[in-house]
């Protein structure tokens, strides 16, 4: 058993966080780029919207959802959803799971 992070998705959630993880994606270099390939298909087969999170996964979706936000406001647009999201994940707490 090991201690992930539990993050309980909804649609919106979902979906903005594959935005933000594809607009990454885009941004990072190849040896990055295959990680974040991994954590977007992980985000999009969550069974029920629940989806656990390593260390680095948390971090990595927590700096493309704040790496969107901040493109959103320098674009003047509102970032409101995107704060909700961030705001979840950033609260979200740790759960023991079997290993895989």
């Amino acid at each position: 058993m090991e201690k992930q992070r539990f993050f309980k998705m909804g649609l919106m959630e979902k979906n903005f966080l594959v935005k933000a993880l594809c607009d990454a994606q885009k941004l990072s270099g190849p040896e990055i780029s295959g990680e974040v390939q991994g954590l977007i298909n992980k985000t999009v087969n969550a069974p029920n919207g629940k989806l656990y999170l390593s260390d680095t996964e948390f971090q990595c979706a927590a700096q493309s959802l704040n790496g969107m936000r901040n493109a959103y406001l320098s674009a003047g647009r509102s970032s409101g959803g995107i704060d909700r999201v961030l705001l979840k994940l950033m609260s979200s707490k740790y759960k023991r799971v079997p290993t895989r």
